[in-house]
């Protein structure tokens, strides 16, 4: 008599050996067969994918989610982000003073990519921000005192520091002590003593419980404009009306990709309907990078350009950096 072979004993697709010799095994255990066969069996997923699921952690209520993320499910409240309110609130108040905001951001996709999405949120209601990108070479990461200082000489009454300052204590006390309103927005790490400002949202900041913490800082500002947005609405600001944010997913799906966070969760569904604002290159800046990066079709996140003629992520941040910032 034969005796029954245990399928986690089996060869994988019943390869016992490949063109190299080696003899396919699952990853999966007993348990991660059991998910991936009940994932099949509840969605009317194909078995094989639903194994790649098991395999990567996906539960078996969560495999449609995982496959078909929309920001609708998966974004949460904005202000259940730590400091995210009194950050809205100072924004917004900024915009009916139609005060002189600087934006500092970082000298990578993720700095540029929110620096330019909150200029586009700030310039539709009416602020045209200052931008300032450090040098890389000569002034390092994050704000420092010589920079706080020059944008507070030239009139910025509020400063708003994106993918940096979260540890720029000695930076943001110089606009602390000018009488300087300072919002941070960022998705550092953060050290026990924050610095003083006027708001600080970092999902990783010890005392936010919003379970964000994978997100980019484009994610992070994203979060913030939604916040920024939902408080003009309710301040009857006729403009609000007109403000699509998905149309913004574009930058916050190239900063997504380019920082290499974790895909899941509310990142999914960044990138995959930011794919989708990308291919209608609305935005002039990564229209002109996905022709420096050699567009060939619709841009994706992974293919590169010079084996497929398709404009990958990492591809558009390399034209990034070697033309102007210009999204």
């Amino acid at each position: 008599m034969f005796e029954p072979v245990d399928p986690v004993d089996r060869a994988f697709l019943g390869v016992e050996r490949s063109v190299s010799g080696q003899r396919w095994a699952s990853r999966l255990d007993q348990a991660g067969l059991n998910r991936a066969l009940a994932m099949s069996q509840q969605h009317g997923i194909p078995e094989l994918i639903c194994r790649v699921l098991a395999g990567r952690g996906v539960g078996v209520d969560d495999a449609p989610a995982f496959l078909q993320p929309t920001i609708r499910s998966l974004m949460p409240d904005p202000f259940t982000l730590t400091d995210c309110r009194p950050a809205a609130e100072r924004i917004a108040r900024a915009i009916e003073l139609r005060e002189h905001v600087a934006i500092f951001g970082d000298y990578d996709v993720d700095g540029a990519a929110s620096a330019a999405l909150m200029h586009r949120v700030l310039f539709h209601f009416g602020i045209d921000a200052t931008i300032y990108i450090p040098d890389r070479i000569f002034e390092g990461y994050g704000p420092n005192p010589g920079a706080i200082g020059k944008l507070i000489d030239d009139g910025a009454n509020l400063i708003v520091t994106v993918d940096c300052g979260s540890t720029s204590n000695e930076a943001l006390k110089v606009a602390h002590e000018r009488g300087i309103d300072v919002v941070v927005i960022d998705h550092h790490q953060v050290g026990h003593a924050l610095p003083e400002c006027h708001a600080l949202v970092n999902p990783n900041r010890e005392d936010d419980l919003s379970g964000q913490g994978h997100l980019c800082a484009a994610g992070v500002v994203f979060l913030v404009m939604a916040g920024l947005h939902r408080l003009m609405r309710e301040r009857r600001d006729p403009r609000a009306a007109s403000l699509d944010l998905l149309a913004l997913l574009d930058l916050v799906a190239l900063a997504t990709v380019c920082d290499v966070v974790p895909l899941k969760g509310l990142n999914r569904a960044y990138v995959v309907k930011g794919l989708i604002a990308a291919r209608h290159q609305q935005n002039p800046g990564l229209a002109a990078l996905f022709v420096k990066a050699g567009v060939g079709g619709p841009v994706t996140p992974t293919i590169s350009a010079s084996s497929s003629g398709r404009a990958s992520m990492p591809a558009a941040e390399s034209a990034m950096r070697r033309s102007d910032r210009a999204c």
